[in-house]
């Protein structure tokens, strides 16, 4: 799959943008933008959604500390992957359990806590193609007018983003049995 080089160059090509980066770290207005933006844009993209190859499962460990009020329980949200987001906590619908994320915790009171959540992909050859093309879409969006100058142009970049994303996690969670909902448990979340 792509490197971040490749990833950024493709995005530098949406752009419009003629000269290459060969590395993060050379002295060109490109590589220096693309150094700066990357892994921000990179984990948001990844939060946006999701990315069925950043979803994780995971035990949580309680802390030893109580909270001070509100909740009973305190957990240490995972570093391996760094969670970016959580989605589902002990399997229930979102919305249903009542906890808050604070910093690197989680706050519940609930003892025992499981979690489902989006975790930071740090090899970008695990990316996969959809998630790649929608950090390249995004990346492009924010490179366009540091680099063009041109509003109009990345607003249009901006949009394609947002068309890339829908169509890139509609086509990205295809795979497995899909989330089930019962029109209660929706009721409820409203």
């Amino acid at each position: 799959m792509a490197s971040k080089v490749e990833i950024c160059n493709l995005a530098l090509l949406r752009v419009g943008e003629t000269q290459r980066i060969s590395s993060l770290t050379e002295n060109t207005e490109p590589a220096k933008l693309c150094n700066l933006l990357y892994d921000t844009i990179a984990d948001e993209v990844m939060a946006e959604g999701p990315w069925t190859r950043a979803i994780n499962r995971v035990a949580l460990a309680q802390t030893t500390n109580t909270p001070a009020f509100g909740y009973s329980y305190e957990f240490q949200l995972p570093t391996t992957p760094v969670c970016l987001k959580v989605l589902s906590i002990n399997d229930t619908v979102p919305g249903q359990l009542d906890y808050v994320i604070e910093g690197d915790k989680l706050l519940a009171d609930d003892s025992a806590v499981k979690i489902k959540y989006i975790g930071r992909i740090t090899n970008t050859g695990e990316y996969g193609p959809y998630l790649t093309r929608a950090i390249v879409s995004r990346l492009a969006a924010e490179l366009a007018y540091p680099l063009t100058g041109n509003a109009g142009v990345a607003e249009r970049l901006l949009e394609r983003y947002r068309a890339d994303l829908f169509e890139a996690l509609a086509v990205d969670n295809q795979q497995g049995k899909p989330d089930a909902y019962s029109s209660e448990s929706l009721i409820e979340i409203r």
